[in-house]
């Protein structure tokens, strides 16, 4: 009754609505973290679902997730920080993963079990990344991306990582059901969701700095070929589309990113089955090629 009490303030876009219902769950003695994963999280299933369907836009996608966002930001400042961190955690989505919350959701519950976080948002360079990574002293990072084009992003973040000697929690829906891409990428180990994450990363051991590459994929030198040439793939492909909407470009650049995340894990359902979640993006950050 919960869960599709909150649904249904998203669907009326009752922000004042849904914030008063999980404050008075907390209220009552739940923790932020519980609720948060027990009806915000399920909630934003439903709306990722309504999106997938056409019942809903993506504007009523995007205003639903708004007030999620507002809510666990506000049961988010209800979470004591750890007096005695068990360590220092960067969380990030991949370049490209506009969707910040789903890592944001991660970071409460990494908090609750007495992790310092740093979440640097949605859509994060991984140039950027790496030279954060300098800057800070962190004992491991977990990368969110549920978008499968933004897996080659994500790969460079992770050997940036890698680099520094830091392990690597990855999640979202971008990975599959398993942790086969995962470690494709490199990473270090790959979480469910936020509750696995927390086991996930209480079993990783901090690994001595790794300056050797990942596992070769059978596709590595048509993907380094896709990057060198991807301007003039993208304008192959756009004349041979009907029509000139923007629509069609946006479409051609994710199938490019898609491609391009298939032969790096030697996955082709990268391409050929959309994963869960929120819609791609159609920021301009979308239109630069494949790391």
């Amino acid at each position: 009754m919960t869960q599709r009490g909150y649904f249904q303030c998203l669907a009326d876009r009752d922000s004042a609505g849904a914030l008063r219902l999980c404050t008075e769950l907390v209220d009552a003695g739940q923790s932020p973290v519980d609720v948060l994963l027990d009806v915000v999280a399920p909630a934003q299933t439903q709306v990722g679902l309504r999106w997938a369907t056409g019942e809903w836009t993506v504007a009523h996608e995007h205003a639903a997730t708004a007030i999620s966002e507002s809510v666990t930001i506000a049961l988010g400042a209800r979470i004591p920080q750890p007096t005695n961190p068990r360590g220092h955690v960067v969380l990030a989505c991949a370049e490209r993963e506009w969707h910040g919350l789903p890592a944001r959701l991660v970071g409460y519950a990494l908090q609750e079990a007495g992790w310092r976080t740093t979440f640097l948002g949605a859509s994060t360079s991984p140039a950027q990344f790496a030279r954060f990574l300098d800057d800070v002293d962190a004992d491991a990072v977990a990368i969110s991306c549920s978008v499968a084009a933004a897996l080659p992003a994500a790969r460079r973040m992770i050997d940036a990582s890698r680099e520094v000697g830091l392990p690597v929690l990855v999640g979202g829906g971008a990975f599959g059901a398993d942790d086969t891409r995962a470690k494709s990428l490199g990473a270090t180990a790959w979480a469910r969701d936020a509750r696995t994450a927390v086991l996930a990363l209480a079993a990783i051991t901090p690994p001595p700095p790794d300056h050797t590459l990942t596992r070769r994929a059978a596709g590595l030198d048509e993907h380094a070929e896709l990057v060198l040439r991807f301007a003039e793939f993208r304008e192959q492909a756009r004349n041979r589309w009907p029509g000139d909407s923007a629509l069609a470009e946006d479409a051609v650049d994710h199938a490019l990113h898609s491609l391009s995340a298939t032969l790096l894990t030697d996955d082709p359902a990268c391409c050929t089955k959309q994963t869960t979640g929120s819609p791609p993006s159609t920021s301009p950050a979308a239109k630069t090629p494949p790391s």
